[in-house]
C-alpha cells in the first residue's frame, strides 16, 4: 500500500512519523519548502536539518524510525496541472497543505481519481476538546472546523493530536483498500529450495503489496499449511501487508488472514462473504460475464487472466490474452490483479492497458536476488504509469 503525502510541514510531516511507526511500507511525499527554525517546535524535523528540502529531511527521519520504509520524494510545488498525475500511483493521500486554494484543488482532482484523502480542517487553538472527523465521498477530515490562523496562534499538542487522528484513519483505510502494486504468490515448487516462511520474509522485506499463499492440493497436509500460514501471518501483520489465503477459507478464518481468494470452481464467492464476511474476497475470471458475476455475487476484487501461458497451475485456462484486461480496465469499477505469465519482458504492455496492481508469481519467487527483481518490476511500472 502507498500512501501520498500532500505538504509536509506540521501537519503532513507528524501524520508521515506516526504512519511510520505503525509500520507503513510506502509513502510518496511532496513538498517545495525547506525546514525552517520557527517551525521545529510542531514539525517532525531537527535543528541541524535546518534549511535541507523538507521532503528528504522527512525521508531520512522516517527510515531512522523504520528502516525498511520505502519513501518516494518529490521536491516540487503542488498544482491543478500536477496533483492528479502525482497521487495516480497512491491508495490514499493525506493532505497536509497551507493554501486554502491549493487545498480546495487537491480534493477535488482526487475526488474525480476516485481517490481517498484524509485532510485537516481546524487546527489552530488550543481547544482540543471539539476535535471531529467528518465524512464527505471519499474524503475524511479531522478538526475543529473553526479556527485557524487569522483566529488564533498554533497550538503544538493539538496539531499532533490531530495528526495522530489522521494517521488512524489511514490505517483504517488500508484495511479496505486493494493495495496497487505488486501482488505475491507463495510457491515452494518454484522457490529454488527456499521455503513459504523464508519466502514471506524476503518479500515482505523487499516491499511486497499484497502476499497469497498458494499450494495445490496434495502437496502438504492442512496442518503443516496451517502452521505456515500462521507463521506468515506474523510476518505480514508486522509488516502491515495484507494476506491472502488461495482457497483454503477454513485456514483464513483461523489465522484471521485478511482475505481470501476463490477460483472458479471453488466455492461461490456469496457463500465465502456469509461465512466470512470481514475477509477480502478475491475471485478468479476469465471473461466479462464472470467479472460480472464476480460483482454481482460482492467480491471485492478479481483476478483478470491468465493474460499470457503459464505453467504455475496445473488446472488453468487458455490465456485470455491483454483483451480481456483491457475490457475490464475501460468497463469495470472493482480492483483487479492481472496476472497469468507476466514477466520482465511483457510487464510494460500489462501495464500500459491499465493494470495498477500485477501478479508475478515465478518471475518473483525463482530469482536468486529477490530485492533486485523487485525493484526491476518496480522501474518498469513506474516508467509505464
Amino acid at each position: 500500500m502507498k500512501i501520498g503525502i500532500a505538504g509536509v510541514g506540521g501537519i503532513g510531516s507528524n501524520v508521515a512519523r506516526h504512519l511510520a511507526q505503525a509500520g507503513m511500507p510506502h509513502l510518496k511525499v511532496v513538498d517545495f519548502d525547506g525546514v525552517a527554525p520557527d517551525n521545529l517546535n510542531r514539525q517532525f524535523y531537527s535543528m541541524n536539518q535546518v534549511g535541507c528540502p523538507k521532503v528528504d529531511s522527512l525521508k531520512q527521519n522516517l527510515q531512522n524510525i523504520h528502516p525498511a520504509i520505502r519513501v518516494e520524494t518529490l521536491n516540487l510545488r503542488l498544482g491543478p496541472d500536477n496533483m492528479a498525475r502525482i497521487f495516480s500511483d497512491c491508495d490514499g493521500v493525506v493532505e497536509g497543505l497551507d493554501d486554502p486554494g491549493t487545498k480546495k484543488q487537491l480534493m477535488e482532482a482526487l475526488a474525480d481519481a476516485g481517490i481517498p484523502v484524509v485532510s485537516a480542517s481546524g487546527i489552530a487553538g488550543q481547544d482540543m476538546d471539539c476535535i471531529a472527523v467528518r465524512t464527505m465521498g471519499n474524503c475524511h477530515i479531522v478538526g475543529d472546523f473553526s479556527t485557524d490562523i487569522a483566529h488564533a496562534l498554533l497550538f503544538p499538542p493539538k496539531i499532533a493530536m490531530i495528526a495522530a487522528r489522521m494517521a488512524q484513519i489511514v490505517l483504517k483505510l488500508k484495511q479496505t483498500i486493494f493495495p496497487k502494486g505488486i501482488y505475491g504468490i507463495l510457491g515452494e515448487a518454484f522457490s529454488l529450495g527456499r521455503s513459504n516462511v523464508t519466502m514471506a520474509e524476503l518479500l515482505v522485506d523487499n516491499g511486497i503489496d499484497i502476499l497469497q499463499y498458494r499450494e495445490k492440493p496434495g502437496t502438504k497436509d492442512r496442518k503443516t499449511m496451517l502452521e505456515e500460514c500462521e507463521k506468515i501471518r506474523k510476518i505480514t501483520a508486522d509488516a502491515h501487508v495484507p494476506f491472502i489465503i488461495n482457497d483454503f477459507l477454513d485456514i483464513a478464518m483461523i489465522i484471521g488472514a485478511d482475505g481470501v481468494h476463490m477460483g472458479q470452481t471453488d466455492l461461490p464467492v456469496t457463500a465465502v462473504k456469509q461465512l466470512a464476511p470481514q475477509l477480502l474476497v478475491g475471485c478468479s475470471t476469465h471473461s466479462p460475464a464472470q467479472a460480472a458475476q464476480a460483482m454481482a455475487d460482492g467480491a471485492d476484487y478479481i483476478g483478470v487472466g491468465p493474460l499470457f501461458a503459464t505453467q504455475t497451475k496445473e488446472d488453468v485456462c487458455e490465456a485470455v490474452g491483454l483483451e480481456y484486461l483491457e475490457y475490464v480496465s475501460a468497463n469495470l469499477d472493482i480492483p483487479f490483479v492481472a496476472i497469468g505469465g507476466i514477466k520482465r519482458h511483457n510487464l510494460a504492455d500489462v501495464v500500459s492497458k491499465g493494470a495498477k496492481t500485477v501478479c508475478l508469481v515465478t518471475e518473483i519467487i525463482s530469482a536468486r536476488d529477490i530485492g533486485k527483481r523487485m525493484q526491476e518490476i518496480r522501474q518498469v511500472m513506474q516508467r509505464v504509469s
